[in-house]
């Protein structure tokens, strides 16, 4: 794998989740949107807004799910540094790189399961209460989104053996820790 693969690799997968959250963020903040909408309504005129609580559940799954991937390849999630501190460098990529195997391990499992939920939603024909939306497609989203984290996860273990390997350049070096990045 040569030395120019993994970060590109990475900054690919860096842009393209970061562009996923702000799909999910817009779609936040059209909910709040509607939301507030609703609410001035429903205080000036007694004119609700039929099915904004319908809408907004749905739409604040997709949401969720929209911001999970970056989280993913930003590392923001919980890691203990303790085996870098007491056992040294190598030590502690082997146990990020361990790590990230045990993530994806579970955001496999994650996807997997919300994929069946919405198999089970599409055959009972569930809906909306109000609006009558099916709701299986939303859920089949979420899923279809978690399996973007999944790939992301895949991602994040190849950077994490190839910096274990020395392919791709340690935290804190000069050519920096693409996922943690700032625009």
């Amino acid at each position: 794998m040569p030395r120019r693969f993994v970060p590109g690799l990475e900054r690919a997968g860096l842009q393209a989740t970061r562009a996923l959250s702000v799909l999910g963020l817009t779609a936040l903040m059209l909910l709040a949107a509607m939301t507030l909408a609703d609410g001035l309504l429903r205080w000036l005129f007694s004119a609700p807004i039929r099915g904004v609580r319908d809408v907004g559940a749905l739409a604040i799954a997709l949401s969720v799910a929209c911001c999970l991937p970056v989280g993913l390849m930003e590392r923001r999630n919980i890691t203990l540094k303790l085996f870098a501190a007491l056992f040294g460098r190598v030590a502690g990529q082997l146990m990020d790189a361990l790590a990230s195997i045990l993530v994806g391990a579970a955001m496999l499992l994650l996807a997997r399961e919300f994929w069946v939920f919405a198999g089970k939603l599409a055959r009972v024909g569930e809906t909306t209460w109000i609006l009558q939306i099916p709701v299986a497609p939303f859920w089949y989203g979420v899923a279809a989104i978690l399996w973007i984290g999944v790939a992301v996860q895949v991602i994040v273990i190849i950077v994490d053996f190839a910096r274990l390997f020395g392919l791709h350049p340690a935290e804190g070096d000069d050519d920096g820790n693409l996922a943690g990045e700032r625009p």
